[in-house]
């Protein structure tokens, strides 16, 4: 017969034992801590002054870009598409060079071909552009708005 090691006699053989609390809160606690670094990493610092400037610029480009989608309601978009256009209406005055207080769609268009073909000074053809696409944003915002609250209704 073979003989059997002294020290394993009258052992209780191995079994499961369920966890205890502190084991199950040291595990959460590495969870949550490891569990963004899995799904997509440490977030990137900027190591020059160039990359915190681009990436500044960069933050600037997508406020500027995400104007459509401003207002809740297709009245608040009402509301803000007028305030545009009268805005707009003002600079294409500006742009013209006169006092009419009524500015209709053939004035827009002279103000616009005179911006896009450098006859006006830098500041006036910024804030041409800047009021029309104001306007554009504001009329986006409210034909989806519009469009949105047919199909819930």
């Amino acid at each position: 017969m073979a003989e059997e090691p002294v020290g394993l006699n009258g052992r209780i053989p191995y079994r499961a034992q369920m966890p205890t609390a502190q084991q199950v809160a040291a595990s959460l606690a590495v969870l949550t801590l490891v569990g963004p670094m899995g799904l997509g990493g440490v977030p990137v610092i900027p190591v020059t002054t160039w990359d915190d400037q681009r990436r500044r610029q960069d933050q600037i480009t997508q406020q500027s870009e995400s104007n459509v989608g401003t207002y809740q309601t297709s009245a608040q978009a009402e509301v803000g598409l007028a305030l545009s256009q009268q805005r707009l209406a003002s600079v294409a005055r500006e742009v013209n060079v006169t006092q009419a207080q009524d500015v209709e769609a053939p004035d827009v268009i002279h103000a616009a071909d005179c911006v896009f073909s450098d006859g006006v000074e830098p500041v006036l053809t910024r804030r041409f552009k800047s009021a029309f696409g104001h306007v554009v944003n504001d009329t986006v915002d409210l034909y989806i708005l519009r469009d949105n609250e047919e199909h819930a209704h």
